[in-house]
């Protein structure tokens, strides 16, 4: 969760806000592994265009052999034999990309409405990065009761510092043995990753650090802020979230931020963050990049969050957002002071140029929104659309590029191209049918025709179906509570 979101509810109960505990190693995808699958069971997607994420090319006329929940044969439709047995699908005209991932999310009691949303949006793998575990009781019990979900990463329980608060998925650690004793504790409940936040002491860090070294857990989150950049590329951090730090790594006032600036709050923080992009160094930041490169590291921008966050009215396409989130963010949206949203607008303006450095530089991404209900204006597998369209219109990439970010890079960082990432023989059949070609235009990943999930296909008219809608709200037309 973003900096200035925990700075927006000081004083005020959270609704639900997000703890997690890992059932399952890995990247489990329990709706898929606990189901027998039809031994017979034969998809054929015909005439597609299969665009090639590795290399940006598109393969006309292909011919898509799923067999049971894997894609085992590719071939062109002139010269391939259907089986009388297949399910046929005709894709002429349609372009086929690998299911989408949203590498950062909040999904909390949430799961009923954000599970079809993700799906219809083409979603077909998160990271989820913080819920309670009553939450994930909940989802355990609808997946086991047939409900259809994509493919979910967990991280554990989030490691941070300072006083602590009614954050329930957090633990709020001040010694290095409490920082072992968690990471521990994390690895003996399953997590795939260890999740640090902004406040870890930079002693606390190190130890988490050394102790994930043990079981193999990466580390990934917020940069603590007692941490460099570069020492935590070097210890081998994982992914960087929200790019927070990196604007003072690669400012020539480094050393004096990290001696003067009172960087112990959110707004002391962001503010030091601010100063530091107007003093960037293009020499260190080249040496960072290249460790990033060198250590695969990976940049998680999401670039939408506080741009939805700094919106002072509720977006137009929340009709898919409950009644009653939308009256809770007019709630937040008409108590948010003028000052923080001039904060986050000029976090806005730099975001972009820091995404143009990295992928200049040529360190790839990873596509992620931190959708919440917890915050204004994010929706499920829409949010993931516009992040998109956001690192190729502001942060310079092109669109294979963001294309890459959702598909062929998580399958690279969770260790798993063998499987996923991309329209090839052998990897798991999650695909995208779309209309439109995304690499002339990236918001063409939105013209869904329909989803293959684990090798079922689901057309848009039933993805519709299963999304619930709700009367968009406007901000003015909500009661002001009386003081």
């Amino acid at each position: 969760m973003s900096l200035l979101n925990k700075n927006r509810y000081l004083g005020k109960p959270l609704l639900g806000f997000m703890a997690l505990l890992i059932l399952l190693t890995g990247c489990t995808d329990p709706n898929h592994t606990n189901k027998e699958t039809d031994p017979s069971q034969t998809l054929v997607i015909q005439h597609a265009t299969i665009v090639d994420v590795r290399s940006g090319k598109l393969v006309n006329n292909q011919t898509i052999t799923i067999t049971k929940n894997k894609i085992s044969h590719i071939g062109n439709s002139e010269d391939m034999d259907i089986p009388d047995f297949a399910q046929v699908r005709d894709a002429k005209g349609q372009y086929v990309i690998p299911g989408l991932w949203d590498m950062h999310v909040h999904l909390e009691e949430n799961y009923k409405n954000a599970f079809p949303l993700f799906l219809a949006n083409g979603v077909t793998g998160v990271r989820e990065m913080g819920a309670a575990l009553t939450n994930v009781d909940q989802w355990n019990k609808s997946i086991q009761a047939g409900m259809t979900t994509p493919r979910l990463v967990y991280a554990g329980l989030t490691l941070n510092g300072g006083p602590a608060d009614e954050a329930p998925h957090m633990l709020y650690l001040k010694t290095e043995e409490e920082a072992r004793e968690a990471v521990r504790h994390n690895a003996e409940i399953g997590a795939s990753h260890i999740k640090v936040y902004s406040w870890l002491p930079r002693s606390v860090f190190l130890a988490v650090m050394d102790e994930a070294k043990k079981f193999n857990l990466p580390v990934v989150g917020h940069l603590p802020v007692e941490v460099r950049a570069s020492e935590a590329a070097q210890l081998g951090f994982k992914s960087i979230e929200h790019l927070h730090g990196l604007f003072i790594a690669t400012s020539s006032i480094e050393d004096e931020l990290f001696k003067n600036a009172d960087m112990s709050d959110l707004i002391g923080y962001s503010l030091a963050e601010i100063e530091a992009s107007q003093h960037y160094d293009s020499e260190k930041a080249n040496e960072l990049f290249r460790t990033f490169k060198e250590k695969e590291v990976w940049p998680v921008p999401t670039m939408v969050t506080y741009f939805n966050m700094a919106k002072t009215e509720i977006d137009s396409r929340s009709k898919y957002v409950p009644t009653a989130v939308q009256e809770y963010w007019a709630e937040v949206i008409r108590a948010t002071p003028p000052e923080q949203t001039e904060l986050m607008t000029a976090i806005n303006s730099t975001t972009p140029g820091m995404v143009k450095k990295l992928s200049d530089a040529g360190v790839p991404m990873l596509a992620g929104t931190d959708s919440s209900y917890e915050m204004t204006n994010f929706i499920y597998g829409v949010s993931l659309h516009d992040e998109l369209e956001m690192l190729v219109k502001s942060g310079g990439l092109t669109p294979l590029q963001a294309l890459q970010s959702a598909t062929l890079n998580p399958s690279r960082y969770l260790d798993r191209e063998q499987e996923l990432g991309a329209v090839e023989e052998g990897k798991l059949a999650d695909l995208v049918l779309l209309d439109k070609n995304p690499l002339e235009d990236i918001r063409n990943t939105t013209s869904i025709s329909a989803v293959v999930l684990d090798g079922k296909l689901m057309e848009k008219q039933t993805l519709d179906q299963s999304v619930k809608t709700y009367p968009v709200i406007q901000v003015a037309d909500t009661k002001v509570e009386p003081e």
